[in-house]
């Protein structure tokens, strides 16, 4: 028998199948409304809600925006007795963690690129500043509150727990989820707490992070101090895992995981800000609007990859997508294969790079160089003077020593004369430092000589242009190792259904012992998503994962491989096929872009060698004049 719930108008509603169940109550459709739903309390609990939506029914919150499910109307049973409300229904959307989780973006959001993240982020940044403009403060910021449509809007439910002032009266949200807690409100009581913009602003912050960093959360990292901290502690600690402040944060990010520029420095500069401790101040975070424009700019300043037009990133040198992927061994996105069909001829290029010839041997460099008239250094012309005296001083003591020698005393004679020879002999070598800087000296002649030789010459030429033809053999062989690869794929069939199977069952949905929602955070931010990720991984490389829990996990991957069934008439995983062509056209467009660059790269390299034989360039020129000037020093 179905329930009938009545407005405060007398309006009869009659409760059709359950959207939904949380913690407080139910929400169902309406038969009378298809586009209206209905919460019920559970017993207890409408009593104590009773206040708050009937303040927020009357500020007609529903009016001000669509983007959340807000309040309409009161209902109530036959006898009156207030039991819930009724709100928009949303249909047609889901969890946001579906969207920014790779494991399930894969099923629940197969058309998904990196522009439909960026497009998301912009649309709840929308929906907090729409929210944040009718007075109301989300309070309890977390994933499961929020959701997205295939079209990348964005809604919010759960509105019943935001924080509403009706004038003097403030009715608190009483709940917060740690992970999306800011570090100011840790260990408060919310329900003594009156919460602030600012303090949803760092929820918000988080996820619009975990949206544009593939589920990472900004403080689940590897910490460079003794032990462990979970996800509560470091955000607690200021412990932003991605900060460029890392010798203070003491935190660095998980492997595989884009960098914290990839986005633009208005982005990075913006988490910065929301996660460091500034952001604790008054105000301190940036707040949703600020995001509507940052996220606005990054949208428009996004440019599609060459390769895969399922990545789309910010004004990067090259896709940081392309970059993960290939670190990964995955696929990110749903593949896109770029339909731009290839105008490079091959067979054309090989011609242009072998057409030049290579330079001829250069010339010796110092036939080359013209050497400024030199003379001898004032140092090396006191030096010589002193080394004079000395060679005539040893000459006259050697004489001298030779005539007492045979003449007076035979020992001092001798003496004189060793000491003599001596300094004769240190007078015709030169001095250390003079000696230090002729090795100095030769050493960097020789360096600037050697680079200029490879440059004048045939060295760098011959060692670019079979640089260019290697990459032009590379190409040609593209279209077989498609084949072989696409072949593969059928050979392997049973392995691929096996991994589809495996990557199905996502951490987030099951229950794992000792596995709650912060562990579930931290295996993701450490790319732990799927059954598949724990077979062929170790999870104890993660923080907080010791042997209990990862052999909890490593039972549950089990039942989940036993529960396998290979189907030899299902054709191959499509997506699988999709990601080896996409993979080709990536490798293809890479080669074409550095082949492109081959004819003018090998003209500059003659015109280069043509002008070193020319003109000398000043280092070598330099070099060689110091060589001369020390030589000459010598003597």
């Amino acid at each position: 028998m179905s329930t009938i719930v009545f407005g405060s108008d007398g309006r009869k509603l009659t409760l059709g199948g359950m959207l939904g169940k949380g913690g407080e109550g139910a929400v169902y459709h309406v038969h009378e409304a298809g586009d209206l739903a209905v919460k019920i309390y559970n017993p207890g609990r409408a009593f104590e809600r009773k206040a708050k939506i009937l303040a927020m029914t009357s500020a007609a919150l529903h009016k001000t925006t669509d983007i959340v499910a807000f309040p309409i109307d009161t209902v109530s049973d036959k006898s009156g007795m207030f039991m819930g409300f009724s709100m928009k229904k949303v249909a047609g959307f889901k969890n946001i963690h579906e969207l920014y989780g790779p494991g399930s973006r894969r099923t629940e959001f197969p058309s998904a690129d990196a522009r439909f993240l960026v497009r998301s982020a912009f649309n709840l940044a929308n929906a907090f500043a729409a929210i944040h403009s009718t007075g109301c403060v989300v309070g309890d910021v977390n994933h499961s509150g929020i959701l997205v449509s295939n079209q990348a809007m964005v809604t919010l439910i759960d509105s019943d727990s935001f924080q509403f002032n009706k004038g003097p009266e403030v009715y608190r949200c009483a709940v917060g989820v740690p992970d999306y807690t800011p570090p100011e409100l840790r260990g408060a009581d919310f329900e003594k707490v009156v919460r602030m913009a600012n303090h949803d602003n760092f929820g918000l912050a988080v996820l619009i992070f975990q949206l544009l960093f593939l589920g990472r959360h900004p403080f689940a990292g590897k910490h460079l101090g003794l032990g462990d901290i979970d996800i509560p502690t470091a955000i607690g600690d200021h412990r932003f895992a991605y900060s460029a402040c890392r010798a203070e944060t003491r935190m660095e990010p998980p492997p595989l995981t884009p960098a914290l520029g990839d986005f633009g420095k208005e982005v990075s500069d913006a988490f910065e800000s929301a996660f460091g401790k500034s952001g604790d101040l008054p105000g301190g975070r940036p707040n949703a609007t600020s995001w509507v424009q940052i996220l606005g700019k990054v949208e428009k300043g996004l440019l599609e990859c060459s390769a895969d037009k399922s990545h789309a990133y910010f004004r990067s040198s090259s896709c940081p997508w392309c970059r993960l992927e290939k670190s990964m061994g995955r696929s990110l996105f749903a593949a896109k294969i770029s339909s731009t069909v290839s105008t490079l001829n091959i067979g054309d290029l090989i011609a242009l790079i072998n057409r030049p010839a290579p330079p001829n041997q250069p010339p010796a460099p110092e036939s080359i160089i013209a050497v400024p008239y030199l003379t001898r250094s004032p140092v090396a012309v006191s030096f010589s003077r002193g080394k004079q005296l000395a060679f005539f001083a040893s000459v006259a003591g050697l004489l001298i020593g030779i005539f007492l020698a045979n003449q007076l005393n035979g020992f001092w004679g001798a003496a004189l004369v060793i000491a003599s020879i001596i300094m004769m002999i240190r007078s015709r070598r030169p001095a250390e430092e003079f000696r230090v800087e002729l090795q100095a000296a030769t050493a960097a002649w020789e360096e600037k000589k050697k680079i200029w030789e490879e440059h004048a010459g045939p060295a760098v030429f011959l060692k670019r242009k079979s640089h260019y033809l290697s990459l032009a053999s590379a190409h040609g062989k593209l279209p077989e190792q498609e084949r072989e690869r696409l072949a593969e794929l059928e050979r392997k069939k049973r392995d691929l259904q096996f991994r589809s199977h495996m990557q199905g069952h996502l951490i987030s949905r099951a229950k794992i012992a000792g596995i709650g929602q912060s562990r579930t955070v931290t295996l993701s931010s450490f790319g732990f998503d799927s059954a598949w990720d724990v077979k062929t991984r170790s999870v104890l490389a993660v923080p907080g994962i010791g042997p209990k829990k990862a052999d909890a996990l490593a039972n549950w991957s089990s039942s989940v491989e036993k529960k396998f069934v290979f189907n030899s008439h299902i054709a191959t995983d499509p997506q699988a096929i999709n990601e080896v062509k996409t993979d080709i056209a990536r490798q293809r467009a890479d080669l074409e872009g550095e082949l492109r660059r081959a004819p003018d790269e090998l003209k500059e390299l003659l015109d280069t060698a043509s002008e070193l034989r020319r003109n000398p360039p000043p280092q070598l020129v330099e070099a060689y004049v110091r060589l001369k000037q020390v030589q000459m020093d010598i003597g």
